[in-house]
């Protein structure tokens, strides 16, 4: 058999059929579908977002009424209430604070060395702390733990003006101790405390 007889008889590879077109209808429900998902997420997004547009221009909070007379929104606590010790207990404010330094520092030799920052406010304060579960005290109330008070819809507002000792506690730790007064002609509406608690 020559090599023309041999090539004559081996089998052609089939051709490999052609793909059935898609039917018309597929592309757009396709499309349908990837909207409806598409309104859904930004539908979600928008409704259970804490800070939008809308919240933050169309209805702007209210800020709460200095002095504590009882006309604030029905169930927000008062300035300066705990949120430990619930009713009407608030911190009474000392006399403020007088001079310009930031930090005072005391104790050395055979004690331990206290540093105190001082602040000033004429409002209230956030809290930064580490841990952040560390709890709050303002003239020795507790007001509740440091995450409370950490953004800037969540701060601590001063009942009066005058000056408040802060301390923030947590068990193992070292606890720090900040003076922040309040007073009208303060150039800060609202000062963030950061505290990084140092282990014992």
């Amino acid at each position: 058999m020559s090599d023309e007889e041999r090539a004559g008889t081996e089998q052609q590879p089939d051709a490999e059929p052609e793909a059935m077109p898609m039917p018309r209808w597929v592309a757009p429900a396709i499309g349908l579908v990837l909207v409806a998902m598409a309104a859904l997420a930004v539908y979600t997004g928008l409704r259970f977002r804490q800070n939008t547009l809308a919240t933050n221009v169309a209805r702007p909070k209210p800020q709460p009424a200095r002095g504590g007379d009882g006309d604030g929104p029905p169930g927000e606590p008062e300035p300066g209430a705990s949120l430990v010790y619930p009713g009407d207990n608030a911190p009474t404010a000392s006399a403020p604070v007088a001079g310009h330094a930031r930090t005072e520092i005391a104790g050395g030799g055979t004690g331990p060395i206290t540093m105190v920052s001082r602040y000033w406010a004429r409002r209230g304060m956030m809290i930064h702390a580490v841990p952040d579960d560390a709890m709050v005290y303002v003239n020795d109330l507790a007001i509740g733990e440091a995450k409370q008070f950490n953004k800037p819809d969540e701060v601590y507002d001063f009942p009066q003006p005058g000056s408040y000792t802060i301390r923030i506690v947590a068990p193992g730790y070292r606890e720090q101790v900040y003076v922040v007064t309040a007073a009208d002609n303060a150039k800060a509406e609202l000062v963030t405390v950061e505290a990084k608690l140092a282990k014992e």
